[in-house]
């Protein structure tokens, strides 16, 4: 019984972040609830307090590219 509680909220909150994620690649809005509205602020508040935990794809790629180069055989 949780284990279904706590695959329907996951599936809620995929939905929900599929809807935000095709209105910032789209353009394409939808009519939200308030409910899912107060949750993607929240959670962008969320990220946005955590910015700084969070490393730019360019500095990872440099660190991977770096890795990789140093343990290839000569």
């Amino acid at each position: 019984m949780v284990v279904e509680v706590k695959v329907l909220e996951l599936e809620r909150r995929v939905n929900v972040l599929s809807k935000a994620l095709n209105l910032i690649l789209f353009e394409e809005g939808e009519a939200l609830p308030k409910e899912e509205i107060d949750e993607l602020k929240a959670r962008l508040n969320e990220y946005l307090k955590k910015r700084s935990e969070f490393v730019s794809l360019d500095e990872l790629l440099e660190d991977v590219q770096g890795n990789t180069a140093q343990e290839s055989p000569e």
